[in-house]
């Protein structure tokens, strides 16, 4: 999940709690108010009542067109010892003069006179619909609450967007940087302190990896060129000592031995080589070039090569594959694929070409289960599995597709491997 989406899921969470205590405190609190000044206004007329009753004055009548209502009559001393003297509740009162019931606020109140007489008097006032105002004032709250979160996920969305742009725009520089190629500089300004340190943290590492990796193109392009001369002068001197005749035969076979593994050391040099003057774009011809015509100048060859194998070949040419490209590498990529396709076959296996505006395809039998996706182009990944193959053919294709913006994927299907090319787009 996105750093940005998580924030926001946090901040909507906790704004809503926060939100949700204060609107449930909102509503005791409103009502809290609501019910002591009703009750004071309980209690003055209570005392009212009361101090007339105990002076013989004249009381108010029961239901005074207010919709105050009082009702006083005498209780015994048992009955008053076993209730509270005061109390305040809220229940539904039949007023007279409308004839129905509403609800109202009612405090009851015990007290005795002079004479030791116990009395219950019980005033009660119109009060509001507790109901409706719960209600009420749950409907406000609850816009107010949804308007408030609104507004704060948005400000916060707004602030952490604008507070996190550097950051994003680190992250889309890196997602399109390639080691080794033309990039474009990191143009990242921020007044934030730790952005400030990222960037640099960035650069700095970004910096290193640049000159260990060049370090290492000029090591193995150093080396591989210098190994050629030594390993061919090693191949010369064993063709002079085949060539004397005075050696026995087992003598014979491990010089051809010998001579043999040089030849494969002569080859994966000079891949080497030529992956080395890839990455460093020393192919500047651009031409535009029908892959499937190559196929077309190679395929004999392997044919003839490969014979014994009994391979069966198919072609569905629909349409030239042409892609713009150094032609020496275009001979080199083709020769690759096919040579994969024809080393790692099997006896009586198959080879189908396919070729379209679109893409090129080359498909070929072999061992019954898939390869490993992530390290097929990857140096050396088959040289342990067949002797004639350097293990770098499918690493200099590969480098050939990144250098001239084509894509190249294998997939495993219906038992066949396939590689597939697509150009990329601009």
């Amino acid at each position: 999940m996105k750093l940005f989406n998580v924030v926001a899921r946090r901040i909507a969470l906790v704004a809503s709690l926060i939100l949700t205590v204060w609107s449930v405190g909102f509503y005791f609190i409103i009502t809290g108010e609501i019910n002591d000044e009703v009750d004071d206004s309980l209690e003055n007329y209570a005392e009212m009542i009361i101090i007339r009753f105990v002076r013989n004055e004249e009381l108010p009548a029961a239901s005074n067109g207010s919709n105050n209502q009082f009702f006083l009559h005498e209780i015994s001393a048992e009955e008053a010892s076993r209730v509270s003297h005061i109390r305040y509740e809220d229940r539904d009162v039949f007023i007279k003069e409308k004839d129905e019931t509403e609800p109202a606020r009612v405090l009851t109140y015990i007290f005795n006179d002079d004479a030791g007489k116990f009395y219950e008097l019980e005033v009660s006032t119109p009060y509001i619909d507790k109901t409706d105002l719960r209600h009420a004032i749950l409907f406000w709250i609850v816009v107010l609450f949804l308007s408030i979160l609104i507004a704060l996920v948005i400000l916060n969305m707004w602030t952490i967007h604008r507070s996190f742009s550097p950051l994003r725009k680190l992250l889309r520089w890196l997602d399109n940087y390639r080691l080794g190629n033309q990039n474009e500089p990191l143009r990242n300004p921020t007044n934030i302190e730790e952005f400030q340190t990222m960037n640099k943290v960035v650069g700095e590492s970004i910096l290193r990896n640049e000159e260990a990796y060049q370090q290492q193109k000029l090591f193995v392009g150093n080396a591989s060129h210098e190994m050629q001369t030594p390993l061919a002068v090693c191949s010369n001197r064993l063709e002079m000592l085949i060539e004397e005749g005075n050696l026995s035969e087992h003598q014979m076979e491990e010089i051809i031995k010998t001579r043999q593994t040089i030849q494969h050391l002569s080859s994966i040099n000079r891949s080497l080589l030529l992956l080395v003057k890839i990455e460093n774009q020393q192919f500047s011809d651009m031409q535009h070039i029908a892959l499937d015509t190559i196929v077309g100048q190679l395929l004999p060859d392997y044919e003839t090569i490969y014979s014994s194998n009994n391979i069966t070949i198919t072609q569905n040419i629909v349409s030239p594959f042409i892609v713009e490209i150094d032609e020496s590498l275009a001979h080199t990529l083709i020769h690759n694929l096919l040579k994969n396709a024809f080393v790692h076959n099997c006896a009586d296996g198959t080879i189908h070409i396919e070729s379209d505006n679109n893409c090129f395809t080359i498909e070929n039998s072999g061992i019954p289960s898939p390869l490993d996706k992530n390290k097929i182009f990857d140096c050396f990944y088959h040289s342990s599995s067949n002797s004639q193959s350097t293990g770098l053919g499918l690493s200099i294709a590969k480098a050939i597709c990144d250098r001239y913006q084509i894509e190249i994927n294998y997939t495993f299907v219906n038992s066949h491997h396939v590689f597939t090319l697509k150009r990329l787009s601009n």
